[in-house]
């Protein structure tokens, strides 16, 4: 008698076992056959329960305003002991984990992090802080035999199967197809996105530089936002329009345009005043760029031709639910002429759970130390 489940197999029921989890918690069942002696198909089979795995980790989310932290079951993506801290409280990423690791009774010895920036060679660092830091320091900072590092952004597409009613709010109808690419992208310290491809077997996350892609004006009010973002370079990267600085760069841009004074106000109080219907300037602020966003989300599911669904997360996405799920975002996203119809039938979603970059993270992981 042999177990058909086993091993890597066991791994994968377990991240899509939701209903067996809640019916029989930490067991999975595989299916147990005897082999006939022609070996074709089993003759016989019986259900076997089996404990599933418990492979730990710490995993890192870390970003340049915030660094979290977990300990993850990396194999049932489970997450306890969360922690969030300001990045500029700390000096560097061993700095920041061995501090986080105090509070841990026992340490797991495989450590992942998700982190703002292209993970190349052995030395790193993280967008919008002076981090930088490398693998070896980071090993020792957290006690552990293996780490593994993966982009923000490829982490978080890697979370997209996991996520649930309660993770996302759906802001387009639509159905995913199974299979078909997934696209995530967002904007905070800075704009990233990914795709999620199925091939070979695998699902396979894919990051690239889109924030540094050139922002294109598609109106007059846009090309004097562009003129002014661009200044004396004449390239305005998308992020310089699409990230926390790029709402502030707006917001001047628009109080110029109307003739009024240079605003001082930073992305976080002009999103609050915009929330609560308090300054008309901050509303239309929003609305520009949640415009530019929804456009700009369109054309890279077009490219990507991403059926299986679009999700827009991190930083300020929670925030502004209010502006991305509205009628302006669905007429902006599928204003594309004769593909406005295709694009109309693609789920776009945006991402609540603020553990999503670290159960990415932890997908990352297990991949990478497969049992």
């Amino acid at each position: 008698m042999g177990v058909k489940a086993f091993g890597r197999d066991i791994v994968k029921l377990s991240r899509n076992a939701s209903l067996l989890r809640r019916f029989t918690p930490g067991w999975l069942f595989a299916v147990s056959w005897t082999v006939a002696p022609d070996g074709n198909a089993p003759r016989e089979k019986e259900p076997v329960l089996m404990q599933a795995s418990k492979r730990t980790a710490i995993i890192g989310d870390i970003g340049g305003t915030h660094a979290r932290f977990a300990i993850c079951d990396i194999d049932e993506l489970s997450v306890s002991h969360f922690a969030v801290f300001q990045t500029a409280m700390f000096a560097s990423l061993p700095e920041a984990v061995a501090n986080y690791l105090e509070s841990i009774p026992d340490n797991p010895d495989i450590a992942g992090f998700a982190i703002a920036d292209p993970v190349t060679g052995d030395r790193m660092g993280v967008e919008n802080s002076s981090w930088s830091f490398s693998a070896d320091e980071v090993k020792a900072a957290c006690g552990a035999d293996r780490v593994h590092f993966v982009n923000n952004f490829e982490a978080l597409a890697h979370s997209l199967p996991y996520l649930i009613a309660h993770d996302r709010c759906q802001i387009n109808p639509g159905e995913p197809v199974d299979g078909a690419p997934m696209i995530v992208l967002g904007t905070g310290g800075e704009f990233g996105s990914a795709m999620l491809i199925e091939a070979f077997g695998k699902r396979i996350s894919i990051a690239g530089h889109a924030g540094h892609a050139a922002f294109a004006a598609s109106n007059d009010r846009e090309m004097v936002i562009l003129k002014k973002v661009a200044g004396n370079f004449g390239y305005a990267p998308i992020q310089s329009i699409l990230s926390g600085r790029g709402i502030e760069a707006l917001h001047a841009a628009l109080a110029d345009i109307e003739g009024m004074p240079e605003p001082k106000l930073g992305a976080r109080d002009i999103i609050d005043l915009a929330i609560r219907d308090e300054d008309q300037l901050a509303s239309d602020t929003l609305d520009c760029f949640v415009s530019i966003l929804a456009r700009l989300a369109g054309d890279m599911a077009l490219q990507h031709d991403a059926r299986g669904g679009v999700y827009i997360g991190r930083g300020i996405t929670p925030k502004i639910l209010k502006y991305l799920d509205n009628d302006r975002f669905r007429e902006t996203w599928r204003n594309k002429g004769e593909m406005s119809a295709h694009l109309a039938s693609i789920p776009v979603y945006a991402i609540l759970a603020n553990d999503a970059g670290l159960r990415g993270a932890a997908v990352a992981t297990s991949d990478a130390f497969p049992m």
